[in-house]
């Protein structure tokens, strides 16, 4: 673990330049892609929205998703019961007719609903084309009249001559709501006039739903007064930031064919029927807002359509909610009355659907309805739980009365869910809004900083093919996740694609300018060196020269134990030596490896290897101390196994030394080997021989011991001269680690040093009394017998005066 995290931070603060430079141009790349909706990647941000909505909303896994059922709105739905129950029951077959039902249905509800309490009715239809019997209209009208139920219709708009006047809001004073007198029934319309029997409920063709095109003249054909029209229609409205209104888009008029015939005509909103004008309590736009595909996910709360400002029949509803004269609307901030609410800094926003509809709100059948108004007589109050102080949307559900509009949660619900919701947001819940543009590139950025990082620091196939796969198909899941805990939408198409981008660009960089040498690199080393090691080695740029290079390493040199001896064994069959040598090798080789040798040779049953380098380590003879030690843990695990197998034993001899030595590739440019070379290297293989002269298992260079003194348990053995040197060094036994070594070890090293010192100043009597003590407390310690057989020898024949001490040590 400890390698690989150096790993990673090495090939980090080697790469993370190249890393910002392709994150940026591919932040950069996807920004302008988004912003010129190349290859429509705003349907890729769409669909991901969608799904990132529908995968943590309602989901029992995810807690922040969880629906809210609301308890504030309740739908009284035109739906199949309704059709059916009337047409069955003759009493209200009578009174109501068949669809389009009379109007008086609507004046029965509107009754019973002030008498729940209900705190307000919305209408998701336009009333604009008058029945062929106004008495259903009128009572419609006398209805709102006396109950005073506040009722918000919409509007549609169509082409037509002229536009609605121009209504004056003096700032602070919009003009009061006019109520007159409940008017007497209009006259019939002309002939020419086209006529309708249905409510209008929204079409789903357009963007703004128009039915047939009406004659230029129709508002004053019907005798309706267009400026008192204006004046409920259109609504105060302040501007602030720079907005754009959203504006209504003249349309092309279509021959008797069906044909678009080139002439396009404004469009002008349609004058509701007479009887609702004074007595409805406003009016709304009631624009569908769908996207190209058909699905309903922002709304724009104020239109234009050149003359007046209008809001959406959601809006209106709560701007007499919360007693607003007028909204302000400003980028990132819409006010209704006293209310503040977040949108998008272009006037839009995000409509948040809590979750499935039929989840969400309880809805009761338009003829359910009328049942409880029938039961008031002998049940005083049935049913007014439902309704009292409610907002109450009356819409069609069945078949031919409403429009089959999909979200981003469901597909083929009514429309009105739409409009349900945008209330709830303005007045409760509040929208989505998209996070900053400079958060969304942020982000982006990062995105492609992680994935230029996975590329080139992990270096695997698997995450070259695989992460941008994962960035295609599921970034969804953290915008998503993200968007449902915290209402914020950030943006998914454009941090994707540019982090596929990014991992593209990092992939083609490590295949063209990086990887040649690393894997040249890797080919010549792993035969010797760990992967690990190799790895680090490439990313601290300590790539060997063929010329060399002088470094302070540790030599290790390590021998068999009478190998020669040992291989006559085998004589006849040598093949099984080859395999005995082949056993020992491997499993001392991965011992010193690990500690971060690199292998320079085998000699027949000999290892070289140097700590240190090619792969730098400040701790280099430290890990020669820890390699050796295991090496001979190892040899005699090793040495119990062949026991039983009736196998010679394979003690080994360790000799280390720590100097400046000559490393690199040596040789040719056909054949190299990578070597040290240098006194050192010597030393280090005449300390191997060394074992050999004083019973020892691992002798260490006076260098090696100056670094590594605190943190192993070594003891002086002698000063020695090697051979064709003149230079003495004194040569160190390593023995364990500290805290490691059994306290009568330690007894045995300080009798042997006391004596070294008398050994020394030629004292030989009281040198062999010590070494007595030592070798009484183990027999067969080898350096304590070395020396006592020299102060034996010096006892019988004394050394010349010239001498100092120093041993001598054979080649």
């Amino acid at each position: 673990m400890k390698k690989a995290l150096q790993l990673i931070a090495l090939r980090f603060r080697r790469t993370w330049p190249v890393m910002l430079a392709i994150s940026v141009f591919a932040t950069a790349l996807g920004w302008v892609w988004w912003a010129n909706d190349l290859l429509e990647i705003s349907d890729d941000e769409r669909g991901a929205y969608d799904d990132g909505v529908k995968k943590f909303t309602g989901k029992p896994w995810f807690p922040w998703g969880k629906v809210d059922r609301s308890d504030r709105t309740v739908i009284v739905a035109i739906d199949d019961k309704t059709f059916a129950d009337i047409a069955a029951n003759p009493a209200m077959k009578a009174s109501y007719g068949s669809w389009p039902y009379d109007r008086n249905i609507y004046a029965d509800v509107i009754d019973y609903l002030h008498a729940a309490g209900a705190k307000q009715v919305v209408f998701d239809a336009t009333i604009d084309e008058p029945k062929m019997d106004p008495t259903g209209d009128v009572a419609m009208g006398v209805a709102l009249k006396r109950t005073g139920l506040p009722l918000y219709v919409g509007f549609n708009v169509t082409p037509q001559a002229k536009p609605l006047p121009k209504v004056e809001h003096p700032v602070n004073h919009p003009p009061p709501r006019p109520e007159p007198a409940v008017a007497a029934p209009p006259p019939s319309p002309p002939a020419a006039a086209p006529r309708s029997d249905d409510e209008q409920f929204p079409a789903d063709d357009e963007q703004f739903p128009t039915g047939d095109a009406a004659p230029a003249d129709a508002g004053v054909a019907r005798a309706v007064d267009l400026a008192r029209v204006a004046d409920l229609y259109a609504f105060p409205v302040e501007v602030r930031g720079g907005l754009n209104l959203r504006t209504i888009e003249p349309t092309e008029l279509r021959d008797d064919k069906g044909a678009l015939t080139g002439e396009k005509r404004s469009r002008w909103p349609v004058p509701t029927i007479e009887p609702l004008l004074g007595p409805v309590a406003g009016f709304g736009l009631v624009a569908i807002e769908a996207d190209e595909d058909g699905k309903m996910r922002k709304t724009s709360f104020v239109y234009t359509d050149g003359v007046n400002t209008y809001v959406t029949l959601p809006v209106a509803a709560a701007a007499d909610a919360l007693g607003a004269e007028k909204i302000i609307l400003e980028p990132k901030k819409l006010t209704i009355g006293t209310r503040e609410i977040p949108i998008d800094r272009d006037g839009t926003a995000w409509i948040h659907y809590g979750g499935p509809y039929k989840d969400r709100f309880r809805s009761v059948s338009l003829v359910d309805v009328i049942r409880l108004k029938d039961r008031q007589e002998k049940e005083p109050g049935a049913g007014f739980e439902l309704f009292k102080g409610k907002h109450v949307f009356i819409a069609g559900f069945a078949l031919g009365t409403a429009d089959a509009k999909a979200t981003p949660l469901e597909q083929d619900i009514p429309a009105v869910v739409k409009q349900i919701e945008t209330l709830e947001n303005l007045l409760y819940d509040g929208f989505i809004i998209d996070a900053p543009l400079w958060v969304s590139l942020l982000f982006t950025l990062l995105v492609c900083f992680c994935s230029v990082a996975l590329v080139l620091i992990v270096q695997n196939t698997f995450v070259d093919i695989g992460w941008p796969v994962l960035l295609y198909v599921g970034f969804f899941l953290v915008t998503g996740s993200f968007l449902v805990l915290t209402e914020v939408h950030v943006l998914s198409a454009m941090p994707s694609l540019a982090g596929t981008i990014a991992s593209v660009l990092a992939t083609a960089w490590a295949r063209l300018f990086a990887s040649r040498e690393r894997e040249q690199m890797k080919e010549m080393f792993k035969a010797y060196m760990e992967s690990d090691l190799v790895d680090l080695m490439i990313e601290q740029h300590e790539l060997p020269k063929l010329d060399g290079e002088v470094k302070r390493i540790t030599a290790y040199f390590s021998d068999i134990k009478g190998f020669s001896t040992f291989s006559e064994r085998f004589h006849e069959n040598p093949k099984d030596l080859m395999r005995l040598l082949n056993r020992y090798l491997s499993a001392v080789t991965p011992v010193l490896t690990k500690e971060g040798a690199c292998i320079d040779k085998y000699i027949g049953d000999a290892v070289v290897a140097l700590f240190g380098a090619p792969v730098s380590h400040e701790d280099h003879a430290l890990r020669a101390c820890k390699g050796a030690l295991k090496a001979q843990a190892m040899v005699r695990e090793l040495c119990a196994a062949f026991e039983k197998e009736g196998l010679p034993n394979v003690t080994t001899r360790i000799g280390l030394n720590t100097d400046e030595l000559l490393v690199g590739n040596i040789g040719s440019a056909q054949l190299l080997d990578y070597t040290a070379i240098g006194d050192g290297m010597n030393l280090a293989s005449r300390l191997e021989g060394a074992n050999k002269a004083y019973g020892t298992l691992i002798l260490m260079g006076e260098n090696t011991y100056r670094e590594v003194h605190e943190q192993v348990v070594a003891r002086e053995v002698d000063v020695v001269r090697v051979a064709g040197k003149h230079v003495a060094t004194r040569v160190y036994e390593l023995v364990g680690l500290v805290g490691e070594v059994d306290a009568k070890v330690l007894e045995l090293h300080a009798l042997y040093a006391q004596a070294l010192t008398k050994y020394r100043t030629r004292d030989f009597v009281e040198a062999l009394k010590l070494l007595e003590q030592a070798l009484a407390m183990n027999a067969a310690d080898g350096p304590s017998l070395t020396i006592k057989a020299r102060c034996e020898a010096f006892l019988a024949e004394p050394p010349p005066p010239e001498w100092d001490g120093v041993a001598d040590l054979e080649k």
